[in-house]
């Protein structure tokens, strides 16, 4: 039997679709620092194993890493490039937006087709603001994606893997450290913690299940429920109502996600609202599957709660646009963010 249909983790799931896209296309590389040994956190076991052509150590150099990505991409390969840690971005920073800024100021014209993946969003108890940053670069240019679980990350990295190889687009992957071996909802529940953030690996999927893309929210209709969930993929597609209607939608992402389900849980027990959760894994954008669940509930509140800290976090670029657009005219809405601290501390919804 396949390992992937034992439910598991997400890093279990990280790996696993690694080992799935270099099987199936020649021209995925891999490479970082220390990703020939397992990489930090495991993420890159066994894939120099696996691949020992495609697999590539590189010095503790970030301009490095994403210089040599490039340069692979411009050669006709797809690279996928690990960082270690998302502050780490800070040393490579000119040669990241050499990469995005020419692919955008080109219109596409120049293919710097390649996967960042960066590690980041823990708890903020351990490292400091190396280990578990909380701010992200959004130029434009850049597809930046965080996902929440183990199922839709395999499904996004395809995408993003995908995008890399045809479109050229440069696509980061922010990975919350805080979610790598999480298995729970609920950990500390009556029996000890559920296995609620545990999935089967998504085989055997072609055509649109195969695949998330960046237009893409998840809906989740039952807070204490997670497997009560849909897709919604498009500005037009219909969105199933939860038992009763939403008076609050709770947009997030990431690390996010499985605190604002317990948010809508403790509020549904206490009476106080009926809200949906939105997991909205595509960073800074306003999809066409989040227009479709604000056109469906267009008299519920708006909470965006951001992984990331007040004043430059992803959801503020989400809130100018739907500003812009009038798509909170009328809603009462408000965003929680991390507080600017040294170490990202968070807050609860």
């Amino acid at each position: 039997a396949r390992r992937g249909r034992k439910p598991q983790p997400l890093r279990v799931h990280m790996n696993q679709v690694f080992k799935e896209l270099m099987s199936r296309d020649k021209s995925v590389v891999y490479v970082g620092e220390d990703v020939r040994h397992g990489g930090y956190y495991r993420v890159s076991d066994d894939l120099a194993d696996m691949f020992p052509a495609r697999v590539q150590d590189v010095p503790p150099d970030e301009t490095s890493v994403i210089g040599l990505a490039m340069g692979y991409s411009q050669s006709g390969l797809t690279p996928i490039a690990e960082i270690p840690y998302s502050k780490y971005l800070d040393c490579g920073a000119d040669m990241f937006f050499e990469a995005v800024i020419t692919h955008w100021c080109t219109a596409g014209g120049q293919k710097d087709g390649l996967v960042i993946r960066l590690q980041g969003f823990d708890k903020g108890v351990f490292g400091g603001n190396f280990h578990t940053h909380n701010m992200l670069y959004l130029p434009p240019g850049l597809d930046v994606v965080c996902y929440s679980n183990g199922r839709d990350y395999v499904r996004g990295m395809r995408h993003a893997v995908h995008q890399a190889k045809t479109a050229g687009r440069v696509v980061m992957s922010v990975d919350s450290t805080d979610l790598l071996y999480r298995r729970s909802l609920f950990p500390d529940g009556p029996d000890g913690g559920d296995s609620h953030w545990l999935h089967t690996y998504p085989f055997d999927e072609d055509g649109e299940d195969a695949m998330l893309d960046f237009e893409t929210v998840i809906a989740y209709r039952n807070p204490t429920s997670p497997d009560e969930f849909e897709y919604v993929r498009t500005a037009d597609a219909s969105v199933t109502a939860p038992a009763e209607n939403p008076d609050t939608i709770i947009l997030s992402y990431g690390n996010g996600l499985p605190t604002s389900l317990q948010a809508a849980a403790q509020l549904r027990d206490d009476g106080r609202s009926n809200a949906l959760v939105v997991d909205c894994p595509t960073l800074g954008h306003v999809s066409g599957g989040l227009r479709a669940v604000l056109a469906r509930f267009p008299n519920a509140a708006v909470v965006m709660a951001d992984v990331c800290k007040a004043g430059q976090h992803p959801f503020g670029a989400v809130l100018h646009t739907m500003q812009e657009e009038g798509l909170l005219e009328g809603r009462r809405w408000r965003v929680v963010a991390a507080p600017p601290t040294y170490n990202p501390l968070g807050c609860t919804v």
